[in-house]
Formats: C-alpha cells, structure tokens, sequence
C-alpha cells in the first residue's frame, strides 16, 4: 500500500525496477537451469521443457512479461497512455522525423552491416535470417517489433517524468541495456558468431527508435520504423550471405 501513496513518477519508476529486477532473476534462474540437473529439480524442469515443447511456453512467458505486464500497469492507472507514447500525436510532424531519421539511419546502418560482411572471412548465419524465408515471415518482425518497442517505452516512462524528455529516454534505453547486460543468455549471445549479430542488431535499432521518441514521442512510429530498419538489414545480410555462398560455389 506505501507504492500506492508514492508520487506518480516515484511510483511508476518503483514498478518499473521491480519488473526490470523480475527480468535479470527470471533470466539467470532460467539459465541456470539450462544444464540437466538431478534429483527432483531436474525431473521438474525436464517436465518444463516437454511442455515448453508442446505449448511454446516460452513464448507466452515472453508475451506476458513483455505485452501483457505493460498492459496491466496502464490498466491499473500507474502510468498514462501519453506516458508511453500512445496520445497526443503530432502524426504529421511525427511522419516526417521518422522518414528523415529512418533513412538516414537506414543507410548507415546498411553500410556498416555490409562492411561487416565483407570484413568476415565466413559470415555467420544470423537467425533471424530464418524469418524473411517463411512466407508468413512477417509475423515474427511485427512480434519482435512490438514487443520489445512496449518494453523499451514503459521502461523509459518514469526517466523521462523525472530526467527530463530527451535525458530521459536515454535513461530509459540505459537501464534497459544495463538489464540486458545482466542477462546470462545475451552475454553468451555476444560472445557467439550467429547470435552476436542478432544482439548487436537490436541494440543498433533501439538507438534509433528512442532517438525518433525523443522528437516525435510516438510509440506507434517507433514500432513501424523498428520494423522497416529490422527487415531492411536482415534482407542485406540474407543477400549478401547468398552471393557469398554463391561465389565460394563457383570457385570450387
């Protein structure tokens, strides 16, 4: 009942740090356990996978902490749609800074992703690079899109109540990173070709769409532009990797 006196922003950070402290302990506990184990603890999260396998429970997890967690916090009334970008939209204006930022963002991005791909002797697959072969391949970028853009604004939320609208949003993408960075899977991730990629990948995307919060404060263009930047490098490398695979075969 004392975080329901709290102030607002006060408040809001509270819930925030507690969900983001759910994350790096839910993340670690699941790593954790990613090797068998014996006795009863492994006969449970050897249950959990066989389920996980069945029901995608890890993908409702995600949907719940991710979507459903932010929902609820705005149901409840500890944070307010303008808060998280949903109200109070310059559409116009908002339009513009996102095309002008997209494509500039989208040409430097493109040429450091193709400077990587020629600096690697064999670039690694990327994962990712899956989704744009599947012919409903567009699902799993609006997923992500989604997502992970929900989570970075209700992170950012209190920070820019209290730091200010541009440092704020900053602070946001700083805690969100600091939290990541306390996640077991992405350091692993980092320090593997394949996964790296898709890691660096989001980070680079998460720079670009809090930059177009800071000017146009809509959540709705940052999820459309996540989607574009995402697609537009995976579609690069996915080419980039078939010219490579292309040329090694002509030359054998």
């Amino acid at each position: 009942m004392k975080v329901l006196s709290l102030a607002y922003p006060v408040r809001l950070l509270v819930v925030v740090l507690i969900h983001l402290s759910l994350y790096v302990l839910g993340s670690n506990i699941a790593w954790w356990f990613r090797t068998p184990k014996s006795g009863r603890p492994g006969q449970v999260v050897e249950l959990v996978r066989q389920w996980d396998s069945r029901l995608s429970l890890g993908e409702l997890l995600r949907l719940a902490y991710y979507l459903v967690v932010p929902y609820l916090t705005l149901a409840r009334g500890w944070t307010s749609p303008l808060d998280l970008g949903l109200a109070a939209q310059d559409w116009i204006g908002g339009t513009g800074i996102a095309v002008a930022l997209g494509v500039s963002s989208l040409f430097l991005l493109a040429w450091l992703w193709w400077q990587y791909t020629d600096l690697a002797a064999r670039p690694p697959a990327m994962g990712q690079v899956q989704w744009l072969e599947q012919p409903w391949g567009w699902v799993f970028l609006l997923r992500e899109a989604v997502l992970l853009e929900v989570w970075w604004a209700l992170c950012r939320s209190p920070m820019t109540l209290l730091a200010g609208p541009y440092w704020g949003v900053y602070a946001g993408l700083g805690v969100v990173l600091a939290a990541a960075a306390l996640n077991p899977r992405v350091r692993h991730e980092l320090r593997t070709p394949g996964h790296r990629e898709g890691v660096i990948l989001t980070g680079s995307v998460a720079m670009v769409t809090a930059t177009l919060y800071v000017f146009a404060h809509n959540l709705w263009l940052c999820i459309a532009l996540h989607i574009v930047l995402r697609a537009a490098i995976l579609e690069l490398v996915r080419r980039k990797s078939q010219s490579s695979a292309g040329g090694e075969r002509a030359g054998m």
